[in-house]
């Protein structure tokens, strides 16, 4: 059976923390109304502070919801954040992920969510123009210029240890040296 899947995007970037490759967000506020379009019309949706207790699983971060575009992983959940269901992405070290990295960080890009609500996981209005999101799956999280909740935010971009200290290594070095010269035929004075 395929799941039918939502998708929601917050707005604002908070912090991008580049040596340990971390983006630390808001992947979708709490109680905040925003318009979506549901099955053809608009109507106002809310998530309850509940919708995600409990989260947990591999849920890959992706590039504008295309799951041929990951970027990485969710390394952890923090639902009970009063602000929304707040994760940390790895972002894998790979040039999409380096620009990711960039782009969170100058604000330029949102968290937006995939989502499937559970069975009974919905309370829809009487005439069915608004719906809160109580219990849901989260099925992944995107990074997007196009949000749809202005609460959903990065918190902090952070990085590994940033390039190691080059170790000095004077042998290897005169080897190398003396390997160039030699295949430029030119010999090189011996060390004093």
């Amino acid at each position: 059976m395929i799941e039918h899947v939502e998708y929601r995007t917050a707005s604002t970037t908070l912090e991008v923390r580049h040596s340990q490759r971390i983006i630390d967000l808001i992947a979708v506020p709490y109680d905040e109304p925003t318009q979506v379009l549901r099955r053809g019309r608009w109507v106002t949706e809310t998530v309850d502070p509940e919708a995600f207790a409990g989260v947990h699983g591999d849920v890959t971060v992706n590039r504008a919801h295309d799951l041929e575009a990951p970027l990485g992983r969710v390394a952890s959940y923090h639902p009970k954040d009063p602000r929304g269901l707040r994760a940390e992405l790895r972002i894998s070290r790979t040039r999409d992920g380096d620009d990711v990295l960039e782009l969170a960080a100058d604000g330029l890009l949102s968290p937006s969510i995939g989502f499937s609500p559970l069975p009974g996981g919905e309370a829809w209005t009487h005439d069915r123009s608004a719906v809160r999101v109580m219990r849901a799956k989260l099925v992944h999280i995107a990074l997007t210029g196009d949000p749809a909740y202005t609460g959903a935010k990065v918190l902090a971009v952070r990085t590994a240890a940033e390039a190691p200290a080059r170790v000095a290594t004077p042998n290897l070095d005169r080897i190398r040296l003396e390997a160039l010269a030699a295949a430029a035929g030119m010999d090189l004075p011996s060390p004093t």
